[in-house]
């Protein structure tokens, strides 16, 4: 986090210094005032830099908690493969009945101004053969890598049972055609993570899969660098500055203007180097 707010500021002091001095030769080329051209950098600079910043960090806000969820969602989807059917059917079994504890938990009705015995409720969903029990229905677990296909709907649709839903990570679309057709409510991982993340029952830690190793193309390929924004950066300036005092400076800006605007485009989008 504190790397992330180090490199947006960062970015938004090298746009202030970048647009200023564009601005201010600018300015320079049309007004013979060097305080005036000043007066009108300097609110030019902050403005654009202030704007970019705002832009800047709702984005990265959005992006990272976006990326955030995505990658434990995949970590999430993993887990729930390479875990035992028992395990998860344990899993989803404990997320439920956390979300209808109120059910399991509701005192028995009272008749007649005579207070009953309180009954002991069944929870909403009980494991039986690594499927699901559940109130109003049945549930079966399905968790593997490949997205479960039409032919692995066959047990919830053998068992003809009322309200039957389908927990898994992905189904084929014609596991979705079949799944509408016999009534079957399907429950892919974004609505699984959802339940269990609700119910407070997220398995810590997770079975992560192992570190991808880059191959030799890979890390040859190239890739416009974000380091070499210096490099531009640099003659950019160089040339915005010798435009205060060459007797062309209308071309000095425009190429120092394009050197300055092509460094802060590798800055801002770039790639780090692997």
């Amino acid at each position: 986090m504190y790397r992330s707010s180090f490199t947006l500021w960062s970015d938004t002091v090298f746009f202030f210094f970048a647009l200023f001095l564009l601005a201010f030769c600018v300015f320079r080329f049309y007004l013979p005032s060097w305080w005036t051209t000043l007066l009108l950098a300097l609110p030019t600079a902050l403005a654009g830099a202030t704007l970019l910043h705002l832009r800047r960090r709702a984005r990265r806000r959005k992006k990272h908690a976006a990326e955030g969820t995505r990658k434990e969602m995949q970590k999430f989807a993993f887990h729930l493969a390479m875990d035992s059917p028992e395990r998860n059917a344990e899993l989803i079994a404990n997320s439920l009945n956390a979300l209808h504890a109120d059910l399991a938990d509701a005192p028995a009705s009272q008749t007649d101004d005579t207070a009953r015995p309180r009954a002991e409720k069944a929870p909403y969903a009980q494991i039986e053969n690594n499927t699901l029990k559940l109130a109003d229905g049945r549930g079966y677990i399905r968790f593997q890598f490949e997205k479960v296909t039409a032919d692995e709907l066959r047990p919830a649709i053998r068992d003809n049972a009322e309200h039957a839903t389908v927990f898994a990570a992905a189904f084929t679309e014609e596991a979705v055609r079949l799944a509408h057709a016999f009534g079957i409510s399907l429950r892919d991982i974004d609505d699984v993570y959802a339940l269990v993340k609700e119910a407070g029952c997220m398995p810590d830690p997770l079975i992560e899969p192992p570190a991808e190793k880059r191959s030799l193309r890979e890390k040859l390929a190239f890739r416009l660098r974000k380091s070499a924004w210096r490099g531009y950066a640099f003659s950019g300036s160089f040339l915005l500055l010798f435009s205060l005092f060459t007797i062309f400076p209308l071309y000095y800006v425009i190429s120092g203007g394009i050197l300055l605007a092509f460094a802060a485009i590798l800055r801002l989008f770039g790639k780090d180097a692997p």
